[in-house]
């Protein structure tokens, strides 16, 4: 969607914005990206499979890439994968969908722009449902970035709407011609909208408005069917969902689940001789005898700051010790 305060993003897509807290620049996880976290995507999965074969199938260089490449070369297949999508039409739904997305953008910021067919009859239904249902939107509440810090996500979301019993809520255009597989992305999605704590204004954050955070409003306009519906969302069990999406985020990340034996057995040796050691330096009877341990150990790279510690202790023992024979007889 358009974005009115051009901030950067990195390449893949995140924002890269200041932190509230700190000022300093960082990127922000996508909501869409942890809301699409929990997603099945069976069903995506399969629909690009099919639309690489048909591209193949009616791009013959592309097939010859794809036969000629080795199939460790990730770059060119990919590539031709992409293609291939392309070829077949993947992409012009989305297309289409954007431009109605954006034709709405204009409306509700009360531009007066000339809508060609076939987005006309989709955003006279738009204008209709709006109107009817007594659903307000404001400009200065369109595509606006925000940011939820407990989960390093930023988004932006379409709109708040205020409802004709004085709530504002979060408001989501959808373009798409289902959405019946898309409700829990979208409970996500929009929860974290509602919880978020600041908006991006070009070079500051502001506050973010209050806004309801139990339900949400989407505004389902098909691409084509001149058609449009309003569904409120359940965004209290989306937020639920968004701590489950961010824990399984952090799970995938995990790179300590498994340590090679041999590295493991190590460990437990090394970790059985410094046991050992800290037991001698306890019984340690002089300090000669310390400094014999701590020079044997340090040669051997198993001395450590406990043991120093440990030693330390055990010094002053001794030394009290010496300076009071009663108390050394008592030890």
């Amino acid at each position: 969607m358009s974005d009115p305060y051009g901030p950067k993003r990195d390449r893949w897509g995140r924002y890269l914005l200041p932190d509230p807290t700190t000022g300093k620049e960082r990127a922000w996880t996508r909501a869409t990206t942890l809301s699409s976290t929990l997603a099945d995507t069976y069903g995506l999965t399969k629909w690009q499979l099919r639309m690489v074969a048909k591209g193949l199938g009616m791009r013959p260089d592309l097939l010859a890439l794809a036969a000629a490449a080795h199939v460790d070369d990730k770059s060119t297949l990919d590539k031709v994968a992409d293609d291939a999508k392309e070829a077949a039409g993947s992409s012009a739904g989305a297309n289409a969908g954007t431009a109605l997305h954006s034709f709405t953008e204009a409306v509700d910021r009360g531009e007066d722009v000339a809508i060609p067919d076939p987005w006309a009859g989709d955003i006279a239904a738009y204008r209709k449902v709006l109107e009817t249902s007594g659903v307000i939107t404001r400009p200065e509440w369109i595509e606006r970035i925000t940011v939820v810090p407990q989960y390093n996500v930023a988004g932006t979301f379409d709109r708040i709407l205020t409802l004709p019993d004085g709530r504002q809520v979060i408001g989501d255009v959808k373009t798409g011609k289902d959405l019946s597989y898309s409700w829990g992305e979208i409970a996500i999605q929009l929860a974290l909208y509602a919880n978020a704590t600041y908006m991006w204004r070009g070079t500051t954050w502001e506050p973010m408005p209050d806004v309801d955070k139990t339900q949400a409003v989407v505004i389902w306009l098909p691409v084509g069917r001149s058609q449009c519906t309003l569904w409120t969302v359940d965004i209290a069990a989306g937020w639920r969902m968004a701590q489950v999406a961010h824990d399984v985020r952090a799970w995938r990340s995990r790179r300590d689940l498994a340590t090679h034996l041999a590295s493991a057995e190590a460990h437990a040796v090394a970790h059985l001789a410094g046991q050992a050691l800290a037991g001698a330096v306890g019984r340690a009877g002089s300090v000669d005898e310390l400094v014999q341990l701590w020079a044997k150990a340090d040669a051997a790279g198993t001395w450590t700051p406990e043991l120093t510690a440990a030693a330390a202790d055990r010094k002053r023992a001794l030394t009290a010790s010496a300076s009071n024979p009663t108390q050394g007889g008592a030890q």
